[in-house]
């Protein structure tokens, strides 16, 4: 059973991810079911840019970039050994175990205030942020600082919910390479953002504690057994 498409574009046909994108938006009908029920992500793919998008809905269809980025810019670099400049796509996000792993613990449904829902998938630089970081805890244990830069509205709370949830069940040599996770914020939109997400992923009961009742409630989650996430704003400490 297919979970996704592609649409895939050479330049030596003089055919561009651009022509992929539009001939999802043309000439694929969002209401047959391959698009409407049975796949979760539609890639637009040359040898130099790929570009993905969750939802078909003909002109109006959005695509975001999946790429890895050039030099701190867009795109990506230019492919080396005789590699295309996408080659990653299908070495390292298609490749069996990361597929897998990306339709189990990054692929999710999220649900609005109004009960409308949305696929949500992760952009490569997600994907490659959240699985670097938990590579190092890892491998190196806790007590390391790490740095992830986002700019606005690339999915720092998809982010940041990814990586929370992974954190928080990080083993290393069958020991727990972490007693919590706590998610920190400076403004209650933000901790209300985040917690709704955080929240949203699927998880055991008691896993993720919001602490909006106040510094006696996050104390009592420091000192709960089962809250591995703790979500917080400064000023409670």
């Amino acid at each position: 059973i297919p979970v996704a498409t592609a649409e895939l574009k050479n330049k030596l046909t003089q055919q561009t991810v651009e022509h992929a994108k539009r001939q999802y938006r043309q000439d694929r009908d969002p209401r047959e079911l391959i698009f409407a029920k049975r796949t979760i992500a539609h890639f637009a793919v040359d040898t130099d840019e790929v570009y993905l998008t969750t939802e078909l809905a003909g002109a109006d269809t959005t695509f975001l970039p999946f790429n890895r980025g050039n030099d701190n810019g867009r795109g990506n670099p230019v492919g080396t050994g005789g590699k295309y400049a996408t080659s990653y796509l299908w070495e390292d996000v298609w490749e069996r175990d990361h597929w897998l792993d990306v339709l189990k613990r990054f692929a999710h449904v999220s649900k609005s205030n109004s009960g409308a829902s949305s696929i949500i998938f992760p952009r490569f630089h997600q994907w490659d942020a959240v699985l670097k970081t938990v590579a190092h805890a890892r491998a190196h244990g806790a007590g390391h600082n790490y740095l992830i830069e986002h700019s606005a509205g690339s999915g720092k709370s998809n982010t940041i919910a990814w990586l929370a949830h992974r954190l928080a069940v990080l083993h290393a040599d069958d020991q727990a390479v972490f007693d919590k996770v706590i998610i920190v914020t400076d403004r209650l939109l933000l901790d209300q953002q985040l917690g709704d997400t955080v929240f949203q992923f699927e998880h055991q009961t008691g896993l993720v504690q919001k602490t909006r009742g106040g510094s006696s409630q996050l104390a009592a989650a420091l000192n709960s057994a089962s809250a591995r996430i703790i979500i917080s704003t400064l000023q409670k400490f």
